[in-house]
C-alpha cells in the first residue's frame, strides 16, 4: 500500500519497473518533447486559456467569446464566429489559431500580470516550434519561461491554483536541454502520427457500411496502397519517357502551323516568387459580368486600357480589343500558397486576396458591407530578396 507521502506528492509506487534491469538505461532520458500534447493541448489549452477565463470575472467565457467575435476578418487568421467556449472537440489546428491572437485579445479583460503569464505562455510555444534553434533562440525560450514564472502566483492569489505541480507545465523547465541533447522539438511531435488517425481509421470507416466494419477498413486500406502504388509507377512511365522528335515530318509542321495560327496560345500563369501558387474557384461567382459594370460597381477605373494591355504583352495573338461592353467571367476571392519568407521550412502560407461589392446576404435583412483588398505585388525577381527600400524600388500597387 501507498504510504500517505506518496500521496501527499500525487505520486504512484511502481514495484518492479520494466527498464530497471536494463543496462545504460536513464528512463528520464527517454522523455522528449510533445509540441501537440504537452503544450498546445496541455499547457495552452487545459490551462492557461481555462485560467484566465476565470480570471475576466463572473462573465468571463462570454466577455472571451465576444472578444473572439469581434476580432476582424484576416485571411492568416482563424474568425471564431461563434466563439471558443461552444467548440466541443478541439484540434491542434485549433489550438494554434487560437494562439495567434489569444495574448493580445485578453488585454484589458484579465489584470496586468495574467496578461504577461500568457504572453510568456505563447511566446514559449513559439520558440519551442522552431524547426532549428540556436543560442540565442534557446535563449528567449528560457527569458520566457522565467517570465511565466514571475507572474504566476497571481493565479494562487485569485484562489484559482493552489500549486502549479502539474506535469505539463514541469517538463517545460527541461525543453531547453532536450533540443539541445536531441534537436528541435517539431521531429518529436505526436501530431505527425495523430494525422494517420484520419488516413488509416477514420477515411476507413467512413467508406464502410459501419456493420462489421473491421475487415472492410483493411480492405479499403489495401485498395489505397495499390493506387498509390500505380500512381507512382505512372509517373515514373511519364518521367522516363523518350521524346519524340517530328521535326522530319515537314508536312505535318506546315499543316498544323496553317491550323493553329488563328488560335491563341496558352498562358501560364507568371510568378516571381518560387514556389508561390495562386487558386480560383471552379465556378466564377459573377459569370458573364460586363466590363462597365465593373467600373461603376467595383472601382475598376482601368479594367479596360489594363486588360487590353496584359493581352498585347501576354497573348500577343489574341486580335480582340477590350471595350466596355465586353462580358467576362469575375472571381470574388484569389487564394494564394506563399512559402516561408525565410525559407527555413517548407511550410505554406495561405493567403486571400478579395475583392466583391456590398449586396445582399439571402440569410441576414442587414446589407453586407463591400470589401476590397490592396495588394502589393512584386514586378520583379530580385523584389523579393530585397524587399520595399524607401520609395526606390517602386512597387506596383493594384487595388481590387
Amino acid at each position: 500500500m501507498p504510504s500517505p507521502a506518496f500521496k501527499n506528492l500525487h505520486l504512484r509506487p511502481i514495484p518492479q519497473p520494466f527498464w530497471a534491469t536494463l543496462p545504460h538505461m536513464n528512463i528520464f532520458e527517454c522523455f522528449t518533447p510533445d509540441l501537440l500534447h504537452q503544450l498546445h493541448k496541455g499547457v495552452f489549452k487545459d490551462h492557461m486559456v481555462k485560467w484566465c477565463i476565470k480570471m475576466a470575472g463572473k462573465g468571463g467565457a462570454q466577455e472571451v467569446d465576444e472578444r473572439f467575435k469581434y476580432l476582424p476578418d484576416h485571411p492568416a487568421l482563424r474568425h471564431f464566429k461563434k466563439g471558443i467556449s461552444t467548440i466541443s472537440q478541439w484540434t491542434g489546428c485549433e489550438h494554434k489559431e487560437m494562439e495567434h491572437v489569444f495574448a493580445s485579445l485578453i488585454f484589458g479583460a484579465v489584470p496586468p500580470d495574467v496578461a504577461s503569464v500568457a504572453r510568456a505562455t505563447t511566446d514559449f510555444i513559439y520558440y519551442a516550434s522552431f524547426p532549428s534553434h540556436s543560442t540565442e533562440t534557446l535563449r528567449r525560450l528560457q527569458d520566457s519561461l522565467q517570465t511565466f514564472h514571475e507572474h504566476k502566483a497571481v493565479f494562487i492569489k485569485a484562489g484559482i491554483r493552489k500549486h502549479f505541480r502539474i506535469p505539463k507545465i514541469h517538463i517545460m523547465e527541461h525543453y531547453a536541454h532536450l533540443i539541445r541533447a536531441k534537436g528541435s522539438a517539431d521531429g518529436f511531435n505526436t501530431e505527425m502520427s495523430e494525422r494517420l488517425h484520419i488516413d488509416c481509421a477514420k477515411e476507413g470507416y467512413r467508406a464502410s457500411n459501419k456493420k462489421n466494419y473491421t475487415q472492410q477498413m483493411i480492405q479499403y486500406l489495401w485498395r489505397q496502397e495499390s493506387i498509390h502504388k500505380f500512381t507512382a509507377f505512372l509517373a515514373w512511365t511519364n518521367a522516363t519517357r523518350p521524346v519524340i522528335n517530328r521535326s522530319d515530318d515537314e508536312d505535318s509542321d506546315s499543316s498544323t502551323e496553317s491550323e493553329t495560327s488563328g488560335m491563341e496560345e496558352p498562358v501560364e500563369p507568371i510568378s516571381c516568387v518560387p514556389g508561390t501558387h495562386w487558386h480560383i474557384a471552379k465556378q466564377a461567382p459573377m459569370p458573364g459580368t460586363s466590363l462597365q459594370d465593373l467600373i461603376e460597381n467595383h472601382g475598376a477605373m482601368d479594367i479596360v486600357a489594363a486588360l487590353g494591355m496584359y493581352l498585347r504583352q501576354y497573348v500577343p495573338h489574341c486580335q480582340i480589343t477590350p471595350s466596355k461592353f465586353d462580358r467576362i467571367d469575375v472571381y470574388t476571392r484569389l487564394y494564394i500558397d506563399l512559402q516561408s519568407p525565410q525559407r527555413l521550412d517548407d511550410d505554406i502560407q495561405k493567403d486571400i486576396i478579395q475583392a466583391c461589392p456590398a449586396s445582399h446576404s439571402p440569410r441576414k435583412k442587414s446589407l453586407v458591407p463591400a470589401h476590397f483588398d490592396t495588394a502589393l505585388i512584386h514586378d520583379t525577381r530580385d523584389a523579393e530578396d530585397i524587399g520595399l527600400k524607401g520609395t526606390s524600388g517602386n512597387p506596383a500597387v493594384h487595388l481590387s
